[in-house]
């Protein structure tokens, strides 16, 4: 549905969404620069919907952590965004996602995955900074989002607004942490909203992570049992204690996900040597570690790009801060 305009009969704003008084369903509106921008947007909706007719039967998805903290505007040097960004290696640290020291460009790293030797079209990007602080950096955000592979989005959403805010910058997915989510009724709301949003199950030592205590099913099978009940036909299963190691995936994980009624796309140590186990439990994807050790060759092999022209967008560096700096 388009709007153009302002409010329409029979359709009120009063709580900055759109509603339609007849049949209950909320929209958001859209707010386009020029024709050419709505026709960009509605040219890229198509190719989402035929990008979902071509799922294919595993998904295969890296893991990109970004840390925004080093983009600082503070007099200098004009550079590229996606030379500033920084995928990053990360853990858990028994309440949320923290950066580990090691990291590289998000240029040089993309480059890495999608190449014809890793030949990624899928990626998970997660910005820290949204996860851990309810705080994404959604300028950064636009300008990683590329039209030329599928994102997966963790930003930390908490809220129907959180929603809106991710499927505006043109996403394949987005994922909702159970570890964020206080009740059961947010995850009712979001399906309602989109069957683009995708819960994800976080689980440490077996029980699974709730903002609240008791907010829901404490058992992985209960949580996947519940979700699908939502209504929701995909699920990530994330165990957080294993994500970053790069220990791969344990078998015991696998067997409490096998069987399950929905799309499951696990991760947490994830390593590409585990993908035929995954597939042989008829799971239907897995998120992979940031800098596995074959990432982690390639990535070297790649090295920088001195020529880097891809993208206009850029941020100011200085050349001495006591902040975070992307170096490789």
């Amino acid at each position: 549905m388009v709007l153009v305009g302002g409010p329409m009969a029979g359709v009120d704003n009063d709580d900055g969404t759109f509603r339609c008084r007849a049949c209950g369903k909320k929209a958001v509106p859209l707010t386009f620069g020029s024709t050419e921008d709505w026709i960009h947007f509605r040219q890229s909706k198509i190719r989402g919907r035929e990008q979902e007719r071509a799922r294919p039967e595993f998904s295969t998805v890296p893991i990109l952590p970004v840390d925004t903290r080093p983009l600082l505007s503070v007099g200098g040097i004009d550079v590229p965004i996606l030379k500033l960004a920084e995928v990053v290696d990360l853990r858990w640290d028994g309440s949320s996602m923290d950066r580990n020291d090691y990291h590289v460009s998000f240029d040089r790293y993309w480059r890495a995955v999608s190449g014809q030797r890793y030949n990624a079209s899928d990626i998970l990007l997660m910005d820290l900074s949204g996860v851990r602080n309810g705080k994404p950096n959604f300028r950064v955000l636009r300008e990683l989002v590329k039209h030329k592979y599928d994102v997966w989005l963790d930003l930390g959403i908490r809220s129907e607004a959180d929603l809106y805010d991710a499927f505006a910058i043109e996403i394949s997915r987005a994922l909702v942490d159970t570890s964020l989510c206080g009740s059961l009724k947010l995850y009712e709301e979001l399906f309602a909203l989109s069957d683009r949003c995708v819960p994800c199950i976080q689980v440490a030592n077996d029980d699974v992570i709730w903002k609240r205590a008791n907010a829901g099913p404490g058992t992985i099978k209960g949580a996947l049992e519940t979700m699908k009940d939502i209504g929701f036909e995909e699920v990530a299963v994330i165990d957080v204690q294993r994500l970053g190691t790069k220990l791969g995936v344990t078998e015991a994980m696998l067997d409490q996900l096998e069987g399950a009624e929905v799309r499951v796309i696990v991760g947490g140590g994830v390593l590409e040597s585990d993908l035929d186990l995954i597939k042989s439990k008829g799971l239907k994807g897995a998120f992979i570690d940031p800098f596995t050790p074959i990432i982690k060759d390639i990535v070297a092999e790649v090295g920088e790009d001195k020529e880097f022209v891809s993208s206009p967008a850029t941020v100011t560096k200085r050349a001495k801060s006591g902040h975070y700096l992307a170096t490789d």
